[in-house]
């Protein structure tokens, strides 16, 4: 299974819709997981310890990072491929809040995946995540959707 822990809540209406539209479409079960998003930086502990309660022992995590790896749609998609065929429990994806990830997410992540060098809105990024996702599945598939 694939699961995509994410730091706050959707608060608007067209980008939960697009959301919602990609996970349906990814062809694997996707679970998303929100975790309660804190007002300060001091909060970035509790939403790690949250965030580490739906991680096991043996699952996958990537965390996204701004100085994570980069991938094209197709190497992604090509690693995403790897990691299913010899993963054997989940592979977790997570985003962080407004103020990053906890010391232990960061240490319990097996890799960091960077969509970019720019910073973009949390929300917006779970779209921008989900959608990419799909587009992994359709290039594994050899679907046109991907040109």
């Amino acid at each position: 299974m694939i699961k995509l822990v994410v730091v706050g809540k959707m608060n608007h209406k067209y980008l939960n819709q697009g959301v919602e539209y990609y996970k349906k479409q990814v062809p694997q079960k996707l679970e998303i997981i929100e975790i309660k998003d804190g007002k300060n930086e001091q909060a970035v502990n509790d939403e790690g310890m949250a965030i580490l309660k739906h991680i096991g022992q043996n699952d996958y995590v990537i965390s996204l990072a701004i100085n994570g790896k980069t991938y094209s749609s197709e190497s992604f998609s090509k690693h995403l491929e790897n990691m299913m065929m010899h993963q054997h429990h989940d592979i977790i994806f997570v985003i962080g809040g407004s103020y990053g990830l906890s010391k232990e997410v960061y240490d319990r992540t097996n890799e960091r995946l960077s969509f970019s060098k720019m910073t973009f809105p949390h929300q917006l990024m779970r779209l921008i995540f989900v959608e990419q996702l799909y587009r992994a599945f359709m290039i594994m598939k050899h679907h046109p959707y991907h040109k």
